[in-house]
């Protein structure tokens, strides 16, 4: 009889190694149980969805009734201005932004903001 014995390591394959994302803290809460805080944050899913992506955002804060975004567009109107700081309503449906030239100038008029 023959008998085969299973290698006593495992391969590389099937080998996986758990690596957990570092927790960071949250950059805006939403309270889902209200109906302009549950639309905000469908609009962003949809807006950064793969399939039909309108931006990338690259910084949010919240700040008191609406969420600050610092985004990309993909598909700059002005491609000499493809960052913007737009504002999502938590109470309407409302979307506001300016368009800036460098990510470095939206972040900052973000910190401006969210200073004052």
């Amino acid at each position: 009889m023959c008998c085969h014995v299973r290698s006593a390591s495992v391969s590389r394959r099937r080998r996986s190694v758990s690596r957990k994302a570092p927790t960071l803290p949250p950059l805006a809460m939403l309270d889902l149980s209200k109906p302009g805080e549950q639309e905000a944050l469908g609009f962003l899913l949809r807006a950064t969805s793969k399939r039909d992506r309108m931006w990338t955002i690259l910084d949010l804060r919240r700040h008191g009734d609406v969420l600050l975004c610092v985004v990309r567009w993909v598909h700059p109107d002005d491609v000499s201005k493809p960052f913007a700081l737009a504002e999502v309503s938590l109470t309407e449906a409302a979307v506001c932004w300016r368009n800036y030239a460098t990510v470095e100038e939206a972040r900052s008029k973000l910190e401006h903001r969210v200073r004052h």
